[in-house]
């Protein structure tokens, strides 16, 4: 599939992006029909749900469903007991047994490596692995708005005390990663089991809510939106904008596990059919649109979205980033065009 194939694909996106950015908005502003579009929402995602018939998830108020806006601009949210007790437990029982040391995507080859960035130990189900799985990923499609083949087959962690995995994109910035499926549009992070201290997602390029989430996060978290790893919630990002550019607010890391064991289950889905088995995969060319607001504002280097990917606007700002008087080679890459460009806003005519 080429360019053609991309630009239709990028505008399924874009309606994607406008429903769920309508929906949410109804939730942070409390429009009318709010609370109805939430009811057949919830209907939707959780009426194929497995009755385990000791769960006690329907009868108590404090395990319904809900969703909270964790970032409103950067599409991410936190869907409260997204999964069951029994789903989680279910999970963990079938991965368990082919969990292996967790390796890194090198950004620029695209080859598997074991690195110290991630320490974590996981496996792969393959989709639809059985009826429990088919399940949350037909509730995965539903609640994401994107078709379930779109997605990878859910990936299975088990952090210890001390394991992390330090900052990253689950976007991909080399060609072998957008071979199957064109990118990793969105990941939807699932945690199957409460964590005693540590443990926590975050998101580096977001301050936290008032500067400060408290004292019940970890020093990791501590300054930055987070999430606690709590059984049966699932946080969901998008790794890219409806424009087809990187969104660089969903860097994310998983934070230390300071005492217990912490138990997630990552589903990452792409902007095209994933193909799996005997299936043709799909080869979406990816080519971002213009920013239109900030036209002049380029990057200096082929390489600058690899080093952006690998935390290099954090760990090198001078070269990278820079300043009015000396402006850095990867300003586009790091996202900081608005600190040196000036403002052009697209007229919008009715």
């Amino acid at each position: 599939m080429g360019l053609r194939g991309f630009a239709l694909t990028a505008a399924l996106l874009a309606i994607q992006a406008a429903v769920m950015d309508r929906y949410y908005r109804q939730t942070l502003t409390q429009e009318p029909g709010a609370a109805a579009m939430h009811q057949a929402a919830w209907s939707n995602a959780t009426r194929s749900a497995p009755a385990a018939a000791d769960s006690n998830q329907e009868c108590d108020p404090a395990r319904s469903p809900r969703i909270k806006v964790l970032d409103a601009e950067a599409r991410i949210f936190l869907y409260e007991n997204f999964l069951t007790d029994e789903e989680c437990d279910h999970i963990i029982k079938l991965a368990e047994p082919t969990m292996q040391r967790s390796g890194v995507v090198e950004t620029q080859t695209g080859k598997h490596k074991v690195d110290k960035v991630r320490t974590s130990k996981g496996t792969f189900l393959r989709r639809g692995h059985d009826a429990v799985i088919a399940n949350i990923e037909e509730r995965i499609a539903k609640w994401t708005l994107m078709p379930a083949g779109n997605g990878e087959g859910l990936q299975v962690l088990r952090y210890d005390v001390g394991e992390e995995y330090e900052g990253h994109y689950d976007y991909f910035f080399h060609k072998e990663g957008t071979a199957n499926g064109g990118n990793r549009y969105l990941t939807v992070l699932t945690y199957l089991n409460d964590v005693e201290e540590g443990g926590e997602t975050t998101f580096p390029n977001i301050p936290a809510p008032g500067g400060d989430n408290g004292p019940e996060f970890s020093d990791c978290a501590r300054k930055v939106l987070a999430a606690k790893p709590k059984k049966g919630n699932a946080v969901l990002f998008h790794s890219i904008k409806p424009n087809g550019e990187l969104e660089r607010k969903s860097l994310h890391t998983a934070c230390p596990v300071i005492k217990g064991v912490k138990y997630s289950a990552p589903k990452w889905v792409h902007v095209g059919h994933y193909a799996t088995g005997g299936e043709t995969p799909q080869n979406i060319l990816q080519k971002p649109q213009m920013d239109q607001n900030y036209p002049d504002c380029q990057d200096k280097d082929g390489m600058c979205e690899s080093w952006a990917g690998n935390g290099e606007c954090e760990k090198n700002p001078v070269y990278m980033i820079g300043s009015k008087d000396r402006p850095g080679h990867c300003i586009k890459a790091c996202g900081k065009c608005a600190d040196f460009y000036e403002f052009k806003a697209t007229q919008r005519t009715r």
